[in-house]
């Protein structure tokens, strides 16, 4: 099987009802089709918002956990889950990783969380974009780690309790599984199907500026509009992203990021964001920039990207 970095190289050169995913012959590209099987099954009714410490939530906590086993990740020695308990409610990250096949102790830590808002006024917050787009991208890159194993160790972590402040998150980096030291990079996705705009948001790079030439020199996809912003440290508030999802938590011990995500749109934190509002094709073209970003970095011999700032975590992407 060829090497992660063979796409990107040339241009890089420096307990309820549980679903299972649908297994279909692997391919080295991205997946609308298997991104949207994925999407219409975590942001189904009966997924019933995913709402944190809800059952809905505990059904797309074992419909992650099967994707990351069937797309051939490796549990932890602990398993699959690790729980944590935050506000008195009790919440479950998913944990998959691919050990690197020349630096194993290099770790890329890719992140997306799987809760949403669950049930309100007896309507339910289905949350397709936010953020089954994020966890169904999560599981496809875990199928095409499968087919292009790569030369760092890459861990997936589904994050529950994001809507809540970022529970999971803390969580994880709190009591980490590996030394916040070895993690080169944390890729985090939340909200990358509905590019209405055309717009595919880069942040970090003012951060971690050494970032800003590996993503611009990634391949573009069609119609897939990469703009780097919303990360002036100067602007507060709601257009700076850095502290307003999972990335935060890394950020604030000194964990390189980069943040993919969409403007927020008419159906954000509301009932109508279902799946059927996704446009698939412009959908597959996000996360294949996802994929090229974590095949450009795997690809580095030697990546540093940690600069001298961290950061504070506050709340969630308003």
């Amino acid at each position: 099987m060829r090497p992660l970095i063979t796409m990107v190289a040339a241009v890089l050169l420096v307990a309820g009802c549980v679903h299972a995913p649908a297994v279909q012959a692997q391919s080295t590209e991205v997946s609308a089709e298997r991104l949207m099987a994925d999407v219409r099954v975590l942001a189904a009714d009966d997924m019933e918002g995913r709402g944190f410490g809800q059952p809905g939530g505990d059904r797309a906590r074992d419909y992650v956990r099967s994707g990351f086993e069937q797309a051939g990740l490796t549990p932890l020695d602990s398993g699959w889950i690790r729980p944590f308990t935050a506000r008195g409610v009790a919440g479950e990250n998913i944990v998959g990783v691919v050990r690197g096949s020349e630096a194993p102790d290099q770790w890329i830590v890719v992140t997306a969380h799987y809760d949403h808002e669950g049930v309100q006024g007896g309507q339910v917050f289905n949350g397709a974009d936010d953020n089954a787009s994020g966890t169904a991208a999560l599981i496809e890159l875990a199928r095409l780690l499968r087919q292009q194993p790569p030369r760092h160790s890459v861990m997936l972590v589904a994050l529950d309790g994001e809507e809540a402040g970022l529970l999971g998150a803390r969580a994880f980096v709190a009591d980490t599984p590996l030394p916040l030291d070895s993690i080169v990079l944390n890729i985090n996705l939340d909200m990358v199907s509905r590019g209405d705009n055309g717009i595919l948001w880069v942040v970090g790079t003012r951060q971690y500026p050494a970032l800003l030439p590996v993503i611009e020199a990634l391949p573009q996809q069609p119609g897939v509009e990469r703009r780097f912003g919303y990360d002036d440290p100067a602007v507060r508030g709601r257009n700076n992203w850095v502290n307003l999802s999972d990335q935060a938590a890394f950020h604030a011990r000194g964990v390189p990021f980069v943040f993919f995500s969409v403007d927020d749109h008419a159906d954000y934190h509301r009932p109508t964001d279902d799946a059927g509002r996704i446009d698939a094709s412009w959908y597959r073209g996000a996360v294949q920039t996802a994929w090229d970003a974590l095949g450009a970095i795997d690809g580095m011999d030697n990546p540093q990207f940690r600069s001298s700032g961290g950061g504070r975590v506050t709340g969630t992407k308003p």
